[in-house]
């Protein structure tokens, strides 16, 4: 240990000195700053936007969940195999919390939206619960300054903020999953000082069994557990005492395993009995709630995604094994980043000077490190073997990360303190000012993290660390969109004083469908009615869904683009207007004559065009609509903008805006039977100068003049009535 300590005061790269724990006083403001700085961007402005799961399953899931247990139906709290318990009952009493508000009238009916932030409110709470508590249990494991860090980064690390902040089962696994190790370490320090540490290691079994009712992957910690008690057995040295060395081996192995065995049998027996009484389900039908588990495990987690990934620029199935790895490195930000390369730098000079120095003890502190990184190691693993992968599953490594990455930042504090102390010292000017850089720059790294917290909020789950090129590399690399930014899609729809005249299709459809006033029908209906306008989100197209429904949108303008942080997370079109004749006409470079729809009334025409922004147009224009008989004379017309008199000038159109509006034409009443042509075209409202036409059917320029499409040609015959 004198070694250790004189590398430490060398400023080399030994762990930090153990510190004295807080008093009680400034141990319960520490804690209670955690909780502010955890719950702050977690519970603020939760009535934001619907992910694709809270929107299909969650909140009708919990809404069962919650009758059925009003009603005693324990059978029918089976629902999806996850099992998602936890979450139901902390959803159950986010519930409660809305009725007694609204019975005490303290809120009116909720809106989708604020429904689902009530839901939300009690698993937001315990998140914030979980990093105190991490805090108190990391601060007796490690060096209580690596301790604190760790946990300022877990408050303020995007990543687990943008799950922590939804009615979903990842962020819940990881805040168990955490605890429930931190308290296993903590019995085997707790042993280590002869204190038994029998009810930390039943406190890790019961929120190992909450764990397990939260999600199926909370199997992996089962096996981990096992392992980990049997190498983390105290060292009999008695037993390297007699025999030859395969005896000893065997009898060491074997008092191991007495010992792993009969702590484990004790943990993973609290598991159960919590799991049992946690899921009402198992007091009357076990067989089909345990079922309906392992199938969802080797169904669903055990096949590709059935909607489709994207991973490295394309649609696959099973990203492969490079996706854990490079989706974490993304899902970091810059100080996490900065202290995790800290981290490996000094370990490696530390194994490097341990390698050399084999008689120099070793740092018990560096055990909690290792299992730290053994858990997200083997967790990557097991994770990496299953086809089905989104970046969340790897949640749960996220805090050993963290405590990693604030190794590294603490023990690159010390060095650099030491450095500049040294330095400060053989300075005849400005040796103060070297001597305050390294708590300068530790407060100002504070000040990034917190300042990306602001920055982002509430759109969390946009956050790809910038040094890597944030949100525009990233949706290139990785499948993106949960529902985020359908809030902001809503909003602007809603503003469009046009959206009443018909349905919004989109392939999300109950994200969408809370925040705009008209009906939203699914995507595939393309063509089968009337549609206003299309939603086209990222996630959609990156999956490679329904080609032939979006290859269609690829030629059309987008009305307008949804974007945030960098990532293009939807576009907007607007359908042409629906006509019964096509003309795929284009007048100038700016507007399309899709089609026409002709109605015929004793005494005028009416012609409806539907029109297309290519672009936005530059000037006002004007529309001509004529008819000519078959001296070429032009017996009808009206010049008209094509929004109708009073409608929105062309010059005010937006590209990929759609139009349509009735041409009436009245006729002469003295117009004799025969042919007639209708001709239209668009002219400059201002010089009178026509736009020139290319495709459709051009009108014979001698009887219609240049630049007119001609639409169709009708018949009137004799005896009509006028």
């Amino acid at each position: 240990m004198q070694r250790v300590e004189r590398n430490a005061a060398r400023g080399a790269s030994a762990l930090p000195a153990q510190r004295t724990a807080p008093a009680v006083g400034t141990t319960l403001m520490i804690a209670l700053a955690l909780g502010i700085l955890m719950l702050a961007p977690r519970a603020f402005g939760l009535a934001d936007f619907l992910t694709t799961d809270e929107a299909y399953h969650w909140i009708r899931y919990t809404e069962r969940f919650d009758a059925a247990i009003t009603d005693g139906r324990w059978a029918d709290t089976i629902y999806v195999g996850h099992p998602g318990i936890t979450m139901f009952w902390l959803g159950r009493i986010g519930l409660m919390i809305e009725r007694t508000a609204r019975e005490m009238g303290w809120i009116g009916a909720p809106a989708m939206v604020e429904h689902l932030a009530w839901l939300r409110l009690p698993g937001v709470i315990l998140q914030a619960l979980f990093g105190v508590a991490a805090w108190l249990l990391l601060r007796r494991l490690v060096d209580p300054t690596v301790a604190l860090v760790a946990s300022f980064l877990w408050a303020t690390s995007p990543y687990l903020i943008a799950h922590g902040r939804v009615l979903h089962l990842d962020a819940l696994l990881t805040g168990l999953i955490t605890v429930s190790l931190l308290l296993l370490l903590t019995s085997w320090k707790q042993q280590r000082a002869g204190k038994g540490g029998w009810a930390a290691l039943l406190g890790s079994g019961a929120l190992t069994g909450l764990a397990l009712l939260t999600k199926g992957p909370a199997l992996i910690f089962l096996p981990f557990t096992g392992i980990l008690l049997f190498a983390l057995a105290p060292a009999n040295r008695a037993s390297f005492q007699h025999g030859s060395s395969i005896q000893r081996l065997v009898a060491e192995v074997a008092r191991r395993l007495r010992y792993a065995v009969v702590r484990y049998s004790a943990w993973l027996g609290i598991a159960l009995c919590v799991a049992f009484a946690g899921w009402p389900a198992l007091w009357t039908a076990p067989d089909a709630a345990i079922q309906a588990y392992f199938n969802e495990i080797i169904f669903n987690g055990g096949r590709p995604n059935g909607d489709g990934q994207f991973f490295n620029g394309q649609a696959v199935g099973d990203p492969g094994v490079w996706f854990y790895p490079v989706a974490s490195l993304f899902r970091t930000t810059p100080v996490m980043l900065l202290g995790l390369i800290l981290f490996g730098a000094f370990a490696g000079l530390d194994a490097w000077q341990f390698w050399k120095r084999r008689d120099a003890p070793f740092d018990s502190r560096y055990r909690i490190l290792f299992v730290l990184i053994a858990f997200a190691a083997f967790w990557t693993l097991i994770m990496t073997l299953g086809a089905k992968k989104f970046d969340r599953y790897a949640l749960p490594i996220w805090p050993a990360l963290l405590v990693l990455a604030a190794t590294g930042i603490v023990r690159g504090y010390v060095a650099a303190q030491t450095w500049c102390a040294r330095r400060a010292t053989t300075m005849r000017r400005g040796g103060a000012w070297l001597a305050r850089v390294p708590l300068a720059t530790l407060f100002a790294l504070g000040g990034i993290e917190i300042g990306q917290v602001v920055w982002y909020h509430p759109y969390y789950l946009s956050y790809y660390n910038p040094l890597l090129g944030g949100g525009p590399v990233a949706q290139r690399m990785f499948l993106i969109g949960w529902g985020e930014g359908m809030d902001q899609v809503g909003a602007w729809l809603s503003a469009r004083p046009d959206i009443r005249y018909g349905p919004v299709i989109s392939a999300l459809r109950p994200t969408l469908q809370p925040f705009v006033p008209v009906d939203v029908r699914d995507i595939t209906d393309l063509g089968k009615l009337p549609v206003n306008y299309a939603v086209v989100y990222l996630e959609s197209v990156q999956r490679g869904a329904h080609p032939d429904i979006y290859r269609q949108f690829e030629a059309m303008t987008p009305l307008h683009t949804i974007t945030i942080h960098g990532i293009e997370y939807a576009k907007i079109y607007q359908l042409p207007r629906p006509y019964d004749r096509p003309v795929h006409a284009r007048l100038g470079d700016e507007i399309a004559l899709h089609g026409f729809t002709i109605e015929s009334a004793h005494d005028h025409l009416t012609v409806t065009p539907s029109w297309g922004a290519l672009v936005s147009p530059t000037r006002d224009y004007t529309v001509f609509l004529q008819m000519i008989d078959a001296q070429g004379q032009r017996v009808a017309g009206v010049d008209v903008p094509p929004a109708g008199v009073g409608g929105l000038p062309t010059g005010d159109w937006q590209a990929g805006q759609q139009i349509s509006v009735p041409l009436p034409l009245p006729l002469p009443p003295d117009l004799p039977a025969g042919t007639y042509e209708i001709v239209i075209g668009l002219y400059d409202a201002h010089s009178g100068e026509r736009l020139p036409v290319s495709g459709g059917v051009a009108a014979n320029p001698a009887r219609a003049g240049a630049h007119a499409v001609l639409l169709t040609t009708i018949t009137l015959e004799e005896g009509r009535k006028r």
